[in-house]
Protein backbone atom coordinates (compact mmCIF):
# COMPACT_ATOMS: atom_id res chain seq x y z
CA UNK A 1 0.00 0.00 0.00
CA UNK A 2 1.45 3.86 -1.21
CA UNK A 3 -0.13 6.86 0.14
CA UNK A 4 0.65 9.49 -3.47
CA UNK A 5 0.42 12.68 -2.85
CA UNK A 6 -0.10 15.17 -5.95
CA UNK A 7 0.60 19.18 -5.19
CA UNK A 8 -0.42 21.47 -7.88
CA UNK A 9 -1.35 25.80 -7.72
CA UNK A 10 -5.15 26.53 -8.51
CA UNK A 11 -4.93 27.02 -11.81
CA UNK A 12 -4.30 22.80 -12.63
CA UNK A 13 -6.69 21.73 -9.75
CA UNK A 14 -9.10 20.84 -12.88
CA UNK A 15 -6.42 18.94 -14.86
CA UNK A 16 -5.34 16.75 -11.29
CA UNK A 17 -8.77 15.86 -10.93
CA UNK A 18 -9.31 14.57 -14.53
CA UNK A 19 -5.83 12.89 -13.93
CA UNK A 20 -7.34 10.98 -11.28
CA UNK A 21 -10.33 10.38 -12.32
CA UNK A 22 -8.48 8.99 -15.98
CA UNK A 23 -6.30 6.58 -13.60
CA UNK A 24 -9.01 5.29 -11.81
CA UNK A 25 -8.04 5.91 -8.49
CA UNK A 26 -10.65 4.05 -6.27
CA UNK A 27 -10.84 7.44 -3.75
CA UNK A 28 -8.64 10.54 -3.10
CA UNK A 29 -8.89 13.37 -0.63
CA UNK A 30 -8.58 16.87 -1.40
CA UNK A 31 -7.49 20.25 0.72
CA UNK A 32 -6.51 23.82 -0.70
CA UNK A 33 -2.90 24.69 0.96
CA UNK A 34 -1.39 28.41 0.33
CA UNK A 35 2.36 27.97 -0.39
CA UNK A 36 4.99 30.54 0.03
CA UNK A 37 8.08 30.93 -2.09
CA UNK A 38 10.61 32.98 -0.36
CA UNK A 39 11.59 35.95 -2.39
CA UNK A 40 15.23 37.28 -2.45
CA UNK A 41 16.17 38.93 0.95
CA UNK A 42 15.51 42.56 0.04
CA UNK A 43 18.14 45.05 1.66
CA UNK A 44 16.16 48.16 1.25
CA UNK A 45 14.78 49.99 3.84
CA UNK A 46 11.41 49.51 2.06
CA UNK A 47 8.96 48.05 5.12
CA UNK A 48 6.40 47.63 3.20
CA UNK A 49 8.39 45.25 0.04
CA UNK A 50 7.18 41.68 0.32
CA UNK A 51 9.45 39.18 1.87
CA UNK A 52 7.60 36.17 0.08
CA UNK A 53 4.96 35.35 -2.51
CA UNK A 54 1.70 33.30 -1.61
CA UNK A 55 0.55 30.90 -4.14
CA UNK A 56 -3.30 28.83 -3.26
CA UNK A 57 -2.54 25.56 -3.91
CA UNK A 58 -4.13 21.90 -3.19
CA UNK A 59 -3.30 18.74 -2.39
CA UNK A 60 -4.68 15.42 -3.31
CA UNK A 61 -3.84 12.69 -1.50
CA UNK A 62 -4.47 8.82 -2.12
CA UNK A 63 -3.72 5.07 -0.91
CA UNK A 64 -3.69 3.00 -3.43
CA UNK A 65 -1.87 -0.68 -3.82
CA UNK A 66 1.81 -0.36 -5.14
CA UNK A 67 0.94 -1.20 -8.85
CA UNK A 68 -1.42 1.54 -8.74
CA UNK A 69 0.95 3.72 -7.47
CA UNK A 70 3.28 3.00 -10.21
CA UNK A 71 0.83 4.25 -12.96
CA UNK A 72 -0.24 7.03 -11.46
CA UNK A 73 3.11 8.79 -10.68
CA UNK A 74 4.02 7.37 -14.24
CA UNK A 75 1.23 9.49 -15.30
CA UNK A 76 1.55 12.44 -13.19
CA UNK A 77 5.21 12.35 -14.84
CA UNK A 78 4.02 12.17 -18.73
CA UNK A 79 1.54 15.20 -17.94
CA UNK A 80 4.20 17.35 -16.23
CA UNK A 81 6.61 16.95 -18.96
CA UNK A 82 4.10 17.16 -21.62
CA UNK A 83 2.71 20.44 -20.43
CA UNK A 84 5.60 21.91 -18.86
CA UNK A 85 4.46 22.27 -15.57
CA UNK A 86 6.69 23.51 -13.01
CA UNK A 87 4.17 23.81 -10.31
CA UNK A 88 2.73 20.68 -9.81
CA UNK A 89 4.72 17.83 -7.70
CA UNK A 90 4.22 14.81 -6.35
CA UNK A 91 5.32 11.58 -3.97
CA UNK A 92 4.91 8.60 -2.67
CA UNK A 93 5.18 6.80 0.54
CA UNK A 94 5.22 3.62 1.39
CA UNK A 95 2.33 2.66 4.21
CA UNK A 96 3.73 0.14 7.21
CA UNK A 97 0.47 -0.32 8.53
CA UNK A 98 -3.64 0.28 7.66
CA UNK A 99 -6.80 0.20 9.51
CA UNK A 100 -9.45 0.35 7.24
Amino acid sequence: MKVVALMCVEEFVEDARKLLKEQQVPAFSEVGIQGYKMDVPDESDNWFASKHYLDNSHLFFSMVDDKKADELMAAINVCKANKKLNSVHAFQLAVEKFIG
